[in-house]
């Protein structure tokens, strides 16, 4: 009997040394896979106030105008939400533009002209407007007062 025990023993020495993963690997894998889940869950989840530049377009011009040039490329918007909405397609750099309706801009400026100055303020009540940005929008950064000229 006493030659059968070594051969238990080696067998469970085969068994442990074989190509099983040992339980302190397996359970340090585990935890390292838990804390950066945990990490980009409360990362994502947290409340943030982000400003992104958006290219401007024109459409919609009124009668008899071909064209139209705005004296700032861009505006600089704020936005305000969680960090899963950050990464939503709306957010991501190829989708940044803002089309400025002109004809429903004007409304209250008169028609005919061919210059239009709008401040600020004019500019984030038109943003509040629009579809898909309104719930997250905040303020406008800059510029403080946008001038658009239109061409016959």
């Amino acid at each position: 009997m006493t030659k059968m025990e070594p051969t238990k023993n080696n067998g469970n020495q085969e068994r442990r040394e074989g190509k099983r993963i040992k339980t302190p690997s397996i359970t340090f894998f585990i935890c390292l896979v838990i804390s950066a889940l945990v990490w980009v869950f409360l990362t994502f989840s947290r409340t943030y106030e982000v400003t992104m530049d958006y290219a401007i377009t024109c459409s919609d011009l009124p009668e008899g105008k071909t064209s139209a040039t705005c004296s700032d490329p861009s505006l600089a918007l704020t936005f305000k939400t969680k960090g899963f909405y950050y990464i939503m397609p709306r957010f991501q750099e190829k989708n940044r533009t803002i089309n400025l309706d002109i004809r429903k801009l004007t409304v209250h400026k008169g028609l005919g002209l061919n210059t239009y100055r709008f401040t600020k303020n004019e500019l984030k009540d038109y943003i509040r407007d629009l579809d898909g940005l309104n719930e997250f929008f905040v303020d406008v950064e800059s510029p403080y007062e946008i001038t658009i000229y239109l061409e016959n």
